[in-house]
């Protein structure tokens, strides 16, 4: 835990800071080797000049409500992590309104081709087999936290995931929490998204071994 405050402590001051692109520049590979040597994580920031373009992009939404939209700009991140449990790749987007979206597939061979698709379950169960998946979208509002319906079955799809740009689609069913063990209740959850020049961080893995 320690690990990822100290992390994004440093991305926040990276991302708020963005007016002195020159001096950016120049710190930018000083800030990776710091946290490298504080994490143990290898971390890739944009260029100031890259930073501009760093985005998050996503339509999400159910039957019933809208979530997300594309037109909302948000800060994208990737994060690889391998351990005993093998290689999970997070894809994590952050908005300045409090709304927040994490999509996470574990369980995924190091010697994966794309499409990557991810099965959603009930519990985030493994089945020993397919890497499993899990959505979730946070909007922090002065009422407090909301969290939005969780899809229970169907799979995330990466179509994309280099550097510099990563692609995904949702389609899947769920709800909420309260009707995980009914699927009768379960409604159409949709998303696709991309993320542009985002910050990628990795624990475990050389990061080159996962961008295709």
């Amino acid at each position: 835990m320690k690990k990822i405050i100290f992390t994004l402590t440093i991305l926040s001051l990276f991302s708020c800071n963005k007016a002195k692109e020159s001096m950016q520049d120049a710190v930018t590979g000083a800030m990776e080797e710091a946290i490298e040597n504080q994490t143990g994580t290898q971390v890739e920031l944009p260029d100031a000049s890259d930073m501009e373009n760093n985005g998050g992009y996503i339509n999400y939404k159910s039957e019933t409500k809208t979530y997300l939209t594309k037109d909302e700009k948000m800060q994208a991140s990737l994060i690889f992590q391998k351990d005993n449990d093998g290689l999970s790749i997070a894809l994590q987007l952050t908005g300045e309104a409090g709304k927040s979206f994490l999509a996470t597939i574990s369980h995924v061979p190091e010697d994966f081709s794309l499409p990557l698709k991810g099965k959603f379950a009930v519990s985030n169960k493994y089945d020993g087999i397919n890497p499993s998946a899990s959505v979730l979208f946070m909007n922090a509002t002065e009422n407090g936290m909301m969290a939005s319906e969780v899809p229970y079955e169907g799979e995330i799809t990466i179509t994309k995931l280099s550097k510099d740009e990563v692609e995904f689609e949702i389609a899947g069913k769920g709800g909420d929490a309260s009707d995980a063990e009914s699927p009768s209740n379960w409604k159409s959850i949709l998303g696709n998204g991309k993320l542009t020049n985002p910050i990628i961080m990795s624990y475990g893995i050389d990061k080159n071994k996962v961008l295709k």
